[in-house]
Order: structure tokens, then sequence, then C-alpha cells
């Protein structure tokens, strides 16, 4: 009679799954590397967007290009970020905290704004004195605001139901409630 083994498939198991988390580092919080903060994922697509602005006023055609690719590839993450940062901001309890960190948030994200501002400058330049790249951007700015105004309509208008959904209806509403 063949004599079974203490190793049984359930602890290759346990050991192939433990392996793997160690291996991805979910098993050890102090070995993984903490994710940025969203105003801080948020300035870091600003300062990847004046790099594409920085080649661009060299190349305007590519830079424009590639400008709309950085759009399309990441364009959901920063909206993310950005959401994200608005949330974590707004989860702060305490007012002077909440400001604090509202601030914060400001200083990050404007910070690679005023850094690339000239970039911005020179790229809007060569843009400007390049018929194609021009009239590719202006293609894919009419474009994406057509897309808005069809998703919330012209700016004077307001957006169908929204006044129903807003918390302060009741409020300043002067007539009784049923």
């Amino acid at each position: 009679m063949a004599r079974r083994s203490r190793f049984s498939w359930w602890m290759l198991v346990v050991v192939v799954v433990a392996g793997g988390l160690v291996m991805r580092g979910g098993a050890c919080g102090a070995c993984t590397r903490a994710r940025p903060a969203p105003d801080e994922r948020l300035a870091q697509h600003l300062r990847n967007l004046c790099e594409v602005a920085e080649d661009g006023a060299i190349e305007p055609r590519t830079g424009v290009r590639k400008l709309m690719r950085y759009y399309g590839d990441h364009g959901p993450d920063m909206l993310h970020a950005f959401g994200a940062t608005l949330v974590t901001i707004e989860r702060v309890a305490d007012d002077a905290a909440h400001d604090a960190r509202a601030r914060v948030a400001r200083d990050r994200i404007q910070r690679p704004l005023v850094e690339c501002a000239e970039t911005w400058e020179r790229f809007a330049e060569a843009v400007e004195n390049d018929r194609e790249a021009s009239e590719t951007l202006e293609r894919g700015l009419t474009r994406f605001g057509r897309t808005l105004e069809i998703l919330f309509g012209d700016a004077g208008r307001r957006l169908r139901g929204l006044d129903a959904l807003s918390p302060y209806r009741f409020a300043l509403d002067p007539a009784p409630r049923p």
C-alpha cells in the first residue's frame, strides 16, 4: 500500500496562491509603493502634455496628432483623477483641513500649467502658422464641441430634468410642499 504524502493538493494550491500574492506585492503592504494622490496623477498628465506641446512647437502636425492621441488614450484617466481629487477634498470633514487640502490640489494642478505656459504658447503659434495642423486641430475641437453640445445642450439652455434633481430646489422654492 502506497504511503500518502503529507503534501496534498490543497497545500499546493495554497503555496501557488500565496506565492502569486507575494510576487505581485499584495501580501506585503509595506513592499508596495503607495499610489499617488489623484491630484498628483492629474499633474503628471499635465506634465506629459507639456512634453507633447514641446515637441509640437517644433513639428506642429505631429504635435497635434500626439495631443489628440494623448487625450484619446488618457482622457478617461484624467477625468477620473479630476473627479477623485474632488471627492478626496470633499471627504475631509474639518473645514480648515478641507480648504488646506483644496489648496494643495490647486498648487499641484496649476504648477505644471504655469511652468509650461511658454511652451503652450510656442505650440499654439506653431499650429497657427501651419495650415494643416491648424485645420486638424480645429476639426477635432469642433467635433468634440459638437459632442458636448449633444450631450449637455447649449450653454444658455437648462439641462432637462436637472432642476428636479437639485437638492436645493425645495429649500429655494417658495411654494408649499404637498
